[in-house]
């Protein structure tokens, strides 16, 4: 890989990472946003919710847009929003307007997203595209690890103003390296037509691919069990094991840490297995952790090491599923590369939308009621995933 290629594939990963920081660099500060607005924690909270609907719906809809406009164009227009929507949080005097900031910042945080994803469809197919994928998933995984810490820290230096001037810069930062190395990578000629008909015609022919579908709900499910582990494993670890903040932060950490290892081992491996059984191996660790988690559950034997192993088990699963879930579902859509990424991406934010919040009204924030939901998604996800790849021949590029 040559020194400008390298120099991309860190660009790619630090717009990738956009999503992971605006959602978690922020969550230490909301107590202090709640007291700054006057406001309620569920006004607060509904800030987080904007945010994640800001991604899905950005993922939707910025897909059409780079399939007709290119991928440079509106990468530095979504960068560009990034920093005005951090701007707008920055300035926020009420939890209104804090809420619409928001989910700017999510829409075009979630536009970076779509296009990397296009933009490596464009330049790599096959396994040699997962290994990019991989690639990508292993360098911004670690995002998640870093950006509580970065909030943490931040929060020592001023109040939670401070944790968006942070974005801002961030922002401003990254533009500037894209602006510098991303090249455009579609032809005038491979562009599709800009309407409302050839969108929906775009979506439907997608969507009539159930291989494409299955591939979409599982990866769905697969971001539902995260999100309900970042919703309640807080709240589970802390009260359940009278962990600190602090001692919270080194156990997920531990976790991410796994999951960012899982991915550099699917990216080695990628070179001797294809990707679709690189996929079922994972799908099969889902299996595992949540008949690990269940048996916990079932027996009442629940310590602070064997939640700490079974979330584990159940986050790092992603490492050998969602690059190679990418990679295998926009194989067959190189003519609208954006519109397939952005489906995917709506799928994934979805499926942590409405699984989030359910975590707390249905099941519980305790680590019984985690664990449960974590398993039955993770069950879902592998029945869906391997009964949507059945015929799947594994070839290895």
């Amino acid at each position: 890989m040559s020194s400008i290629k390298k120099r991309q594939t860190a660009t790619l990963s630090l717009i990738a990472s956009l999503g992971p920081f605006q959602f978690d660099t922020y969550l230490p500060a909301l107590p202090a946003l709640m007291l700054f607005m006057h406001t309620s924690d569920t006004m607060v909270q509904l800030t987080i919710t904007a945010s994640l609907l800001g991604m899905a719906s950005g993922q939707l809809f910025v897909g059409p847009l780079v399939d007709a406009l290119g991928r440079r164009k509106p990468l530095l227009i979504a960068l560009s929003v990034f920093i005005v929507a951090s701007v707008g949080c920055l300035t926020a005097t009420n939890v209104t307007w804090m809420i619409v900031a928001r989910y700017l910042l999510g829409f075009a945080a979630a536009g970076g997203f779509v296009i990397n994803n296009a933009f490596i469809r464009d330049i790599a197919t096959g396994d040699n595209a997962s290994r990019l994928y991989s690639t990508q998933a292993a360098i911004s995984s670690l995002a998640p690890v870093i950006a509580p810490l970065v909030g943490g820290q931040l929060l020592l230096l001023g109040d939670w103003h401070v944790v968006f001037i942070f974005l801002t810069v961030m922002g401003a930062a990254v533009l500037g390296m894209a602006a510098w190395l991303m090249p455009e990578t579609l032809d005038v000629d491979k562009r599709s037509q800009l309407s409302f008909k050839s969108t929906f015609a775009a979506w439907g022919d997608i969507v009539r691919d159930s291989r494409f579908v299955a591939l979409a709900a599982t990866g769905g499910l697969l971001f539902g069990q995260i999100c309900v582990f970042i919703a309640g494993a807080p709240f589970a670890l802390e009260t359940g094991f009278h962990l600190t903040a602090t001692e919270y932060t080194f156990a997920f950490a531990t976790v991410t840490i796994v999951m960012f290892s899982a991915n550099t081992i699917n990216r080695s491996l990628l070179r001797r297995f294809a990707s679709v059984n690189l996929l079922r191996y994972g799908l099969s660790q889902a299996i595992f952790a949540a008949a690990f988690m269940t048996v916990l559950n079932l027996i009442h034997l629940h310590s602070l090491p064997l939640a700490i192993v079974g979330f584990a088990l159940s986050i790092s699963a992603m490492g050998f599923c969602m690059a190679n879930i990418m990679g295998l579902a926009m194989r067959d859509h190189g003519d609208r590369a954006g519109t397939a990424a952005g489906l995917m991406g709506f799928t994934n934010s979805l499926g942590g939308a409405i699984a989030a919040p359910l975590t707390s009204m249905i099941f519980g924030l305790d680590i019984v009621g985690v664990t449960l939901f974590m398993a039955i998604l993770l069950a879902a996800a592998a029945v869906v995933g391997l009964i949507g790849t059945r015929n799947e021949k594994a070839v290895v590029h």
